[in-house]
């Protein structure tokens, strides 16, 4: 008496489906998917940006701004960037703007404190001028609804130009996930000027890594205009560029320049500096800047680096992100696909940028890395270039799977 085992799954089946979706899953069919998923993550988050943003306290204060050279009472400014605020946002975001917070609440009651914050928020020169500009057709409040969409979309534009243009379609499958774990979606629905610096330097970042550092400089300018502490990130680009020995001149004028527009911008906004506005942001909220200025503390300091550190680990996405794509990107060096000199040389301005920026204000927001995160994703994938379409067996194994299939005794 002998005893027969069998399967109780029928694995011809199973192994004739898989030759089937060899055949199905081919480069072109992949890279159609790819494309899909991607632009659909972009329309989503467009869309949804424009016809339900998250109206963030920020955007008072940047409306106020964008009034200012209309109005200059503290009373009345603070009455009409309210009130503009205010009009355009639903009841519970009406509740949280004006009472979510202890800060919140004073800074509403109290227009001297409210207007003793604008110092901080009026050196995103390029951002506040945007919005003042778009003020003579529509209200504040979707100004700043228009400026997150548009660059959103801009974004995802360049970001399907750079995977089409230089031949890796189907990172897009990688890159959608990622560019929403790295803020993506959530900057499309705040009134901030990070998807708008974003807007500029992605395509920027993009020319760089291909060499072409003179049509790069008039984006990372632009760039550090939406936000000064792009500042970082150009002297970082110096760095890697004095270090590779290749485009050292735009890139030595390009921070020359930013040096000499960083007094202006500062002079002109009334800035408190550096160590108030890092204490400000990392250490204590302050209801009134007016006459702060603390002394220089390094423990403070250091407790102001210790806790960036913890609540990016605790609640951001982005230094994950950033730890694989490193391991991705050894992985790749060590089998010898490390990149051309110019994507090197912006992998390592990038590297250094996350050290020097993390040094001197870690605030540890996704939005605030995601344009370098992202550039570095579109590097690493540009390097690998990924294929995933598999290719269809000769003939039919059919004849040989039924050999192989066990029978009934």
């Amino acid at each position: 008496m002998s005893l027969v085992y069998q399967s109780p799954v029928d694995a011809l089946p199973l192994r004739r489906l898989v030759e089937e979706g060899r055949r199905l899953l081919t480069r072109r069919v992949l890279t159609g998917v790819s494309v899909a998923a991607f632009a659909l993550v972009v329309l989503a988050s467009v869309v949804t940006g424009l016809i339900r943003p998250e109206h963030n306290w920020d955007m008072a204060p940047y409306i106020a701004v964008s009034f200012e050279d209309r109005i200059s009472d503290p009373e009345a400014l603070h009455k009409a960037a309210w009130d503009a605020t205010l009009e355009g946002v639903g009841d519970g975001q009406r509740y949280e703007l004006t009472r979510g917070n202890p800060y919140n609440i004073d800074q509403f009651a109290n227009p001297d404190h409210f207007f003793s914050q604008l110092t901080m928020y009026r050196v995103k020169v390029a951002y506040t001028e945007t919005i003042r500009l778009l003020d003579h057709w529509v209200s504040p409040v979707m100004a700043t609804a228009i400026i997150a969409s548009v660059s959103t979309l801009f974004v995802g534009l360049a970001l399907f130009y750079w995977a089409v243009r230089r031949d890796f379609a189907q990172g897009l499958l990688f890159a959608t996930p990622t560019i929403v774990l790295a803020g993506y979606f959530d900057m499309a629905l705040l009134a901030t000027p990070d998807m708008m610096m974003a807007a500029f330097a992605i395509p920027g970042m993009y020319l760089a890594s291909r060499g072409k550092a003179w049509s790069a400089v008039p984006f990372l300018l632009a760039m550090y205009l939406v936000r000064p502490d792009g500042i970082i990130f150009l002297f970082a680009l110096l760095l890697a560029a004095l270090a590779f020995g290749r485009d050292r001149l735009p890139y030595f004028l390009t921070f020359v320049a930013a040096i000499l527009l960083y007094s202006p911008i500062t002079a002109a906004a009334n800035h408190p500096g550096w160590w108030p506005h890092f204490y400000f942001s990392i250490i204590e909220l302050q209801n009134d800047m007016r006459g702060f200025s603390p002394p220089f503390d390094p423990l403070i300091y250091l407790k102001g680096i210790i806790r960036g550190i913890s609540v990016a680990l605790r609640y951001n996405n982005w230094p994950m992100i950033m730890g694989v794509l490193l391991l991705a990107w050894a992985y790749l060096a060590v089998k010898g696909r490390v990149g051309t000199r110019p994507q090197v040389m912006v992998l390592t301005a990038l590297i250094l940028n996350f050290m020097g920026k993390f040094v001197t204000f870690p605030l540890p927001d996704d939005r605030v890395y995601f344009i370098f995160v992202v550039p570095f994703l579109m590097l690493v994938l540009e390097i690998w270039k990924p294929d995933f379409s598999l290719p269809t067996r000769r003939g039919s194994d059919d004849r040989h799977l039924a050999k192989t299939e066990p029978r009934p005794a």
